[in-house]
């Protein structure tokens, strides 16, 4: 045909007629070479037509860069839907999909110097662990289920990891593939290296710090047909390995399985349409307040693990409160000596704090200015290592103030506590005691992630001191003592999914101790110890604390029990977003839709740009959808007035 339709990586919400350089062959699928703009960049054709009709002159395609489609017509379809799903431009999503390579104007043939056999490994079972009678029924229950997603519900330390190798080994045998997705890079060494013991070379780890080279050297390996084991972030789903039959999201209730920017996408959603055929496994000790309703429904099928391998005891959960306490770096002189025994009987100590840095505020003791960032309305933190202070907003950096720029005087003081104090203050009361820090400060780049790691699992007496990266997944084996500080501001706030992720936080956090089998306490450290969820939370139960919530929230028809998107919104004049989100919201009310706002963010500035947003709330997935596409509709047709909005679906948050 004469016409082709190429989408392009940018952010516009249509496809660009090309003339075919090629009329007598189809090339759907292919990449192409064009010009837009005047500029010469690389396009994928997802259309061919013989008649078109255009206003403009009609360019034509400089050359085809494939000899074979990257993507086949079916796939164009699926990548369509998702693109409408998502409201989010198609050739930005098929770029996810492309290796950074071949983004570039390379030709096939050039990067046939990277072609990888396709070699059949052997597989052996020796180290498959025996499963318990709990884990058996699991696996069992998932390969017998007909429904395409299964929940693993198990308390921490209850062996998912091995239920769900027993059923990768299974699908191994039938020469078919899986995909391991955990939340956080730092976490992904520790499983890619637990798989490679038992599947040697099949596993790969992919993430976002590998090269361009490796990330495209693995996704040459996804398109063999010999079976393989992926285990890497959100971004390994793009990979598409060929026969895949599993997909495992393990730590299934992290945030960070949605994606935060550009294409706004929950994992666990765009799992299901690009896998439409595959078993998907959630793992969690916590899971998430949303999948329990799909499974109190009967979406999902679900396995319940809550003996712990061993019999090794749950920890003791006690509120300790603070109020008219004296603390040391932010801990009661009571924990201190806790953590002294502790250390006395040869046992690890856990303290997490979710806020990194010394301190979240840097003021003037004498006219109470306090340091903010010029471009977020944040205060700033300061971070006594470098002697700097930080906006952990926009990561820009300021040097320390020589004198106050309200009242010229040299009167600073700190308040508040950030890891970096309360490892300072720990070292000073016990300077004999190894004391490790992990946040992502002190855990970037590969070499110290890999150190960190070695550190943590060497089992002499040590106090670590972390953000929410300590509660994720870790097996430590001699801790008996974690205390938890500064979770009091989880439980208030506006956003609906802010008391969810503290609670799982918490919960999480607690499970990180008695993995050996020795009596272990956890601690919570708090100025509202009357609040009524620490009575739920001392029970240790996540799943009556969350049968809790969702009863609450049923009655009040809050989210799970409602669809959710949010509209949120960017500019440098607070006046235009405000007036902005007014006429949306005008556009989005229809029938069995409900729209609240504007309202501002719990982070009103960022990077100079004030930020709103509005909530879209229905009952109806289908009239939330067409809303919300209505909108879209719209504005494409108007002239732009702010510098940024976007419809962030499956929303966990209003940043």
């Amino acid at each position: 045909m004469k016409f082709v339709k190429v989408a392009i990586a940018r952010p516009l919400r249509k496809t660009f007629t090309y003339k075919n350089l090629l009329p007598n062959e189809n090339i759907v699928g292919k990449r192409v070479f064009i010009e837009f703009h005047r500029k010469k960049i690389v396009g994928v054709v997802v259309q061919m037509c013989s008649n078109v009709d255009e206003e403009f002159e009609i360019k034509q395609i400089i050359s085809v860069l494939d000899e074979t489609p990257l993507f086949e017509s079916n796939f164009l379809k699926k990548i369509k839907d998702i693109s409408q799903k998502f409201f989010f431009p198609m050739g930005e999503l098929l770029s996810l999909f492309t290796p950074n390579l071949m983004r570039k104007p390379k030709h096939s043939d050039e990067l046939q110097k990277y072609k990888i056999d396709d070699t059949k490994f052997e597989i052996t079972n020796n180290f498959l662990k025996k499963l318990t009678d709990e884990q058996k029924l699991a696996v069992k229950n998932i390969q017998n289920s007909k429904k395409q997603e299964h929940l693993i519900f198990g308390v921490t330390s209850s062996g998912k990891t091995e239920v769900y190798k027993h059923l990768i080994y299974d699908e191994f045998k039938k020469n078919n593939s899986a995909i391991i997705l955990v939340p956080e890079i730092f976490l992904a060494p520790k499983i890619y290296e637990e798989f490679k013991e038992s599947f040697g070379e099949n596993v790969f780890l992919y993430h976002s710090n590998l090269t361009e080279l490796q990330r495209y050297k693995i996704w040459l390996n996804c398109q063999k047909k010999s079976p393989k084991i992926i285990v890497g972030t959100r971004s390994a789903l793009f990979l598409m390995p060929k026969n895949t039959n599993i997909i495992v999201f393990d730590e299934e209730h992290d945030q960070s399985f949605k994606q935060q920017d550009k294409l706004r996408y929950d994992a666990k959603s765009l799992a299901k349409e690009l896998y439409q055929n595959s078993k998907i496994i959630y793992s969690s000790a916590t899971p998430s307040f949303k999948l329990l309703q799909k499974v109190k429904d009967k979406e999902i099928d679900v396995s319940k693990l809550f003996k712990r391998i061993g019999e090794t005891p749950t920890p003791d959960i006690f509120i300790e409160s603070i109020n008219k306490t004296k603390l040391v770096g932010g801990i009661s002189e009571t924990l201190i000596n806790k953590i002294n025994l502790n250390h006395k009987a040869g046992n690890q100590t856990l303290i997490l704090i979710n806020r990194r840095g010394y301190a979240p505020v840097y003021l003037c003791n004498s006219c109470g200015w306090i340091a903010k960032s010029n471009c977020c309305e944040s205060s700033l933190v300061y971070h006594r290592e470098e002697k700097r202070l930080k906006c952990h907003r926009c990561q820009s950096s300021w040097g320390l103030p020589e004198n106050c720029p309200e009242c010229n005087k040299n009167d600073f003081e700190v308040k508040g506590v950030g890891t970096q104090q309360v490892e300072l203050n720990l070292k000073h009361t016990f300077p004999n005691i190894d004391i490790l820090r992990i946040d992502s400060d002190s855990v970037s780049g590969k070499l110290r992630r890999e150190s960190t790691l070695e550190k943590i699992e060497d089992k002499n007496p040590k106090i670590l001191i972390g953000t929410q990266l300590l509660a994720k997944g870790h097996d430590f084996q001699k801790i008996s003592l974690i205390i938890i500080l500064n979770l009091d501001f989880g439980l208030f706030g506006a956003d609906v999914h802010l008391q969810e992720q503290t609670i799982q936080l918490l919960i999480q956090a607690a499970g990180r101790a008695g993995r050996s089998g020795i009596k272990s306490e956890v601690i919570l450290q708090s100025r509202i110890s009357h609040h009524p969820l620490f009575k739920k939370v001392k029970s240790g139960s996540y799943e009556l604390i969350s049968q809790d919530i969702l009863s609450e929230r049923e009655k009040l028809n809050l989210f799970p029990f409602t669809k959710l998107i949010y509209l949120k919104a960017e500019d440098s004049n607070l006046k235009k977003i405000n007036e902005f989100l007014v006429r949306a919201k005008e556009k989005l009310s229809k029938k069995n839709v409900e729209v609240y706002g504007p309202f501002e963010g719990p982070v009103s500035k960022v990077g100079y740009k004030y930020r709103m947003f509005c909530i879209i709330q229905s009952n109806n997935d289908k009239d939330l959808h067409n809303s919300a596409s209505g909108l879209i509709n719209a504005l494409d047709k108007e002239k732009r007035t702010i510098s940024n909005w976007v419809l962030d679906v499956d929303p966990i948050n209003v940043t």
